[in-house]
């Protein structure tokens, strides 16, 4: 059913118009939809994307197959979206799209204290490590979406991290323009 779906959505959106803006509520039926179209879907019309907004998952919380979602978001962009100017992301969480959290096996058992887990996720290590991640995931976006001059992410953060986010950024991406709340991540670059 979801493969009949994708291919008559794959069809809708590879008629001859130049698509400019595209909302999709949940990033993971682009990526199943991309499967199922033809080359002149994943080669013309998502390249003439500008703008682009996505609702993604957590990257924290959720099955393996959700959290490593973020991984194939650059990816998939400088492929289909070569020429994206806008990205906004609505996130349930924190602003990085990469996981700090400990890659688990499948077939294997594991045993996660989630308490544990969520508790470690506030520690001055732990905000640390966003950090770096974040800062890989914003140079990996803006050194391979050359036109890309607008970043707006939705999600939920601690004010401690918005503040550290935002120091980051003036640090690292010192020619761009941030604003930074604990619900929103605007960057222009």
């Amino acid at each position: 059913m979801n493969k009949a779906r994708a291919k008559v959505f794959a069809h809708l959106i590879s008629m001859p118009v130049q698509l400019k803006y595209l909302l999709v509520e949940k990033i993971e039926w682009i990526f199943h939809i991309v499967q199922y179209a033809s080359n002149d879907l994943k080669e013309k019309t998502l390249s003439t994307v500008q703008c682009a907004e996505f609702g993604i998952p957590s990257c924290h919380y959720g099955s393996n197959e959700s959290i490593h979602i973020g991984k194939n978001l650059v990816p998939f962009l400088s492929t289909y979206m070569p020429h994206l100017q806008i990205l906004r992301l609505w996130r349930p969480d924190d602003f990085p799209w990469t996981s700090i959290r400990p890659n688990i096996i499948p077939g294997y058992f594991h045993y996660i204290d989630v308490s544990q887990w969520v508790e470690s996720l506030s520690t001055s290590e732990s905000i640390a490590q966003h950090v770096n991640v974040f800062e890989k995931d914003l140079g990996q976006l803006i050194e391979t979406l050359k036109q890309l001059v607008f970043l707006d992410i939705h999600g939920k953060i601690d004010r401690e991290k918005a503040q550290v986010y935002c120091s980051m950024i003036k640090r690292c991406f010192s020619h761009s323009q941030v604003d930074v709340k604990s619900s929103r991540f605007r960057l222009w670059i």
